[in-house]
């Protein structure tokens, strides 16, 4: 049986958890940074809790993707000795077994997040989404109230080391579904075009 930390051995794979799903889409939970999820033909990384939004995937829970990692933005596929993939889900005959939860331990640096920066950011823009505007509580009622996420406007990945953060600088309040949008490229869209997205679907509604 194929496991992850098999194939996270390859030269410049580096993680602290690997799992591996032969389709790409069950997999167990997530609960070390870096992780590799693996597919038959590639994998990607997730460096943060961050990386896990725009895939709807939470920590500690059973991940479950249903379009399969192949379809993420960041998928790479393995350099050679393996069948290339065509994109887009494929149906694999006579599957009717999964297997998960193979985890490795590597040593390896990890990007910590200061949950009192986040809280201070929130103190101080509030609950409002700083790219399409809305309060979750205005529309799901008390349930949402409180509810927001806090987006780095610069990835904390790409600066590599340890730093002061400024909480009002450096982080924004924005909603889960712009949160999403925003990591669906490498590097984030910024808040601007985020917003320039939301005005020109406006027009052509």
């Amino acid at each position: 049986m194929i496991k992850g930390k098999d194939l996270a051995a390859q030269p410049g794979i580096d993680c602290k958890q690997a799992l591996y799903s032969a389709w790409g889409n069950f997999y167990a939970a997530i609960k070390d940074f870096p992780c590799a999820l693996f597919d038959e033909n590639g994998f990607i990384v997730i460096h943060s809790a961050d990386d896990l939004e725009p895939c709807g995937i939470k920590v500690n829970k059973r991940t479950n993707i249903p379009q399969r990692i192949v379809n993420l933005p960041r998928y790479r596929r393995f350099s050679s000795g393996r069948e290339s993939k065509s994109e887009g889900p494929q149906t694999e005959v006579g599957a009717d077994r999964f297997f998960e939860g193979a985890s490795v331990t590597l040593e390896i640096d990890r990007y910590e997040r200061d949950r009192l920066g986040r809280a201070a950011c929130i103190s101080h823009y509030g609950c409002k989404c700083h790219a399409c505007g809305i309060t979750l509580s205005n529309i799901y009622g008390p349930v949402a109230d409180g509810l927001i996420e806090v987006h780095h406007l610069t990835p904390i990945a790409s600066i590599k080391c340890q730093y002061e953060l400024d909480p009002i600088r450096d982080l924004r309040p924005i909603c889960p579904n712009c949160h999403a949008v925003a990591h669906l490229r490498s590097p984030p869209f910024s808040l601007e075009e985020i917003r320039t997205m939301l005005a020109r679907s406006l027009r052509n509604s």
